[in-house]
């Protein structure tokens, strides 16, 4: 491998030109932008690994698909889950502040990026990977700006408008799109209970069954089902399928008279929202089990709730459709952009339905009719957030795949680079049909595993952020780690995600600096200097629960 590049090598565009100024390229000469580091997302673990990286002398580019900084931690979820206080360190402790808001994490992260010289190109995402042999060499990039709204575009605006060469690459996505287009082994969906060797993975019992009739014409399957419903019928308990945790926005609701408003969409059909009118008609509770209460005041169950977060529930009314998301872990941009869309006018379309229809509860449609979007946090998208909550889509596998067993303490790998210990929490799969009803399947919190012995806290070994060496030498997977379905409900917290980050910027540095694949890091150094950062690696002592 060359040494490392001069500053003035960072960037090659035909004459010098600061990344930071860089144009959109709308019918431009492609480009060719040069760096030790490229960085793939500018999430929170985008962030850590590229200032991880930038601190340890390397040139660090980080590519950011869309306009903002932050991923989820800027665009609405700003109460971070940690899980135990003691497992928790390093630049994730330091920067996820409780009660920042969007607008706050989004400017602290272009800050840090900054102060740290990371360069960062906004607007445009992987189309392909190029390698030789198992070495990626470059990424072209697509110029694909999103739309007002924050959303994905499902065609790009320019074809092929960068490629970038770089020594090392760490793909930060929360889809893991540089990791399957560089030829890394992966899957999406859940493994069954045999494959790993995990009792809770696999198709779960329903969370709930609601007393609704799941057909067009009541009692008739011929007639087809209700809008929303997904023809879905579940394998056995335990059985693996392809179909991935619910998705959904963190939505910022006011009441105030101050507000962006929620106008519906021009499509709008009020029988789209039948399920719900056949349960306000019939006066059901809608909760599911052991549901918890979110918000201070909740459309039914807590999922669309004025004012407050805007957070999902596990049950039948909230702002998505579970199940809808199922195309989106190994889906195209056009599949992808279709189920942003479909997010945003679900909410559009239910809030008018609250407001309009004579079934909708007068509570609920007192509130609907006044509330809106707070537009101190997302006015340059409308009052919508930008991000999709992706909790999960594809995960690597690699040499080591963490799963139940660690998340149980049965393990103690000894290239650990960070600790985990959130529990299982899982999100409805589907809303179908039932023996004449409707059900949610799936979509559990779960802490039972939670023993004494580890208090949940559990070791994330390097080898779990690294592909196999056969496969690629020069790439780092943070977020779409090697996992199993189960194991990845607990890892998917963003701290934990930049803890790893922060250590795949540490190591790709120290792989430069030693002219050595990834997968030849020495962990034991590298381990050291997570320590010196803060980061805790090895499970804390202390025999007293310390939970958040």
């Amino acid at each position: 491998m060359n040494p490392h590049l001069n500053r003035r090598d960072f960037i090659r565009t035909g004459s010098l030109v600061s990344l930071g100024a860089l144009l959109p390229l709308r019918g431009a000469e492609p480009r060719t932008l040069i760096a030790d580091v490229c960085v793939y997302a500018g999430n929170a673990a985008g962030i850590a690994a590229a200032v991880a990286a930038a601190r340890e002398g390397c040139r660090v580019l980080v590519v950011e698909p869309s306009r903002w900084l932050g991923g989820m931690t800027g665009s609405g979820l700003i109460h971070i889950d940690w899980g135990r206080s003691e497992a928790a360190g390093g630049s994730a402790k330091k920067i996820l502040k409780d009660g920042l808001t969007d607008p706050q994490y989004r400017r602290m992260f272009a800050d840090l990026a900054k102060q740290h010289g990371v360069e960062i190109l906004y607007e445009h995402r992987v189309a392909s990977v190029t390698k030789t042999g198992a070495t990626i060499t470059s990424l072209v990039l697509d110029y694909a700006p999103p739309d007002r709204f924050g959303c994905p575009i499902a065609q790009p605006k320019t074809v092929s408008a960068v490629t970038v060469n770089a020594r090392m690459f760490i793909d930060c996505s929360y889809e893991g799109d540089l990791m399957a287009k560089s030829g890394v082994t992966y899957t999406f969906g859940r493994e069954s209970r045999d494959h790993y060797g995990e009792n809770l993975a696999g198709v779960r019992p329903p969370l709930a069954v609601y007393d609704i009739d799941p057909y067009v014409k009541p009692g008739d399957a011929r007639s087809g089902l209700l809008p929303l419903l997904q023809d879905y019928t579940p394998g056995p308990i335990g059985s693996a399928d392809k179909l991935t945790m619910g998705y959904g926005f963190r939505w910022k609701f006011t009441l105030d008279k101050n507000q962006i408003p929620i106008e519906p969409p021009e499509d709008y059909d009020p029988f789209t929202f039948e399920i719900y009118r056949r349960a306000f008609t019939k006066k059901l509770n809608l909760n599911g089990r052991r549901m918890r209460k979110l918000g201070e005041y909740e459309f039914a169950t807590g999922g669309i709730h004025y004012p407050g977060a805007g957070n999902l529930s596990r049950s039948l009314i909230a702002p998505t459709v579970f199940g809808c998301n199922a195309a989106y872990p190994d889906g195209d941009w056009p599949e992808r952009a279709r189920i942003w869309k479909f997010h945003q006018d679900f909410l559009r379309g239910i809030t008018h339905f609250l407001r309009t229809d004579p079934s909708a509860p007068e509570k609920l449609k007192t509130r609907a009719l006044i509330a809106g979007f707070d537009p101190g946090q997302f006015d340059d998208t409308a009052g919508w957030p930008h991000q999709l909550y992706v909790r999960e889509a594809r995960r690597m596998v690699s040499s080591y795949v963490v799963t139940q067993q660690d998340m149980e303490g049965k393990t103690d790998p000894g290239d650990s680079v960070g600790l985990a210990s959130y529990g299982v929490d899982d999100w409805p799969y589907a809303m179908h049909p039932i023996d004449g009803k409707i059900a949610l399947q799936g979509g559990e919190y779960s802490m039972l595993y939670l023993e004494e012995s580890h208090r949940g806290i559990y070791k994330i070994p390097y080898r779990a952020i690294t592909p196999t060496a056969r496969e690629c030498l020069n790439l780092f997977v943070p977020v779409c780690c090697s996992a199993s379905h189960i194991a990845m409900t607990s890892i998917r917290m963003e701290p934990v995600w930049m803890t790893l980050g922060e250590a795949s910027g540490v190591a790709a540095a120290m792989a430069l600096q030693g002219d050595l694949p990834a997968q030849q890091v020495d962990t034991a150094t590298l381990r050291s200097k997570l320590r010196d950062l803060g980061v805790k690696v090895e499970r804390p002592t202390s025999t007293n629960p310390q939970p958040t």
